[in-house]
């Protein structure tokens, strides 16, 4: 696991920064081998109009980490943002304006508020 090769300079607590991530891979673990082992009701899958949502909301969070170095922060969760929001039913100017809004509180807030750098983009750095 990624996690116990986690290091620091000082101890942040006793236990260092590799509880977290082994717990809450602990905690996946469980609840997987939990679903597996219970009893299953009858399964009704959803109809294709359903299911190619849930695909395109699969593909638009695995695009988004890919986005991230490329277009940045604010752009890449704009544009996943928006598109989730429409693929959903908000109107389109709604899902826009509460993107863009979201993308830029979340932006100021890790960067301005806990000081953490965020990607701008490497298409901009050009």
């Amino acid at each position: 696991m990624e996690a116990s090769t986690f290091e620091v300079s000082f101890m942040a607590d006793p236990i260092g920064p590799k509880a977290l991530p082994i717990v809450v891979a602990s905690m996946l673990l469980m609840a997987g081998f939990i679903s597996v082992i219970r009893p299953k009701a009858d399964v009704v899958w959803p109809n294709r109009r359903v299911l190619a949502k849930l695909i395109s909301a699969v593909m638009a969070l695995l695009f988004y980490p890919l986005a991230l170095q490329a277009l940045g922060f604010v752009i890449s969760t704009m544009v996943v943002v928006a598109g989730l929001s429409h693929l959903y039913g908000a109107p389109l100017r709604r899902g826009l304006a509460a993107a863009a809004a979201l993308s830029v509180v979340l932006w100021l807030f890790f960067v301005q508020v806990l000081a953490l750098p965020l990607p701008i983009g490497s298409v901009w750095l050009r």
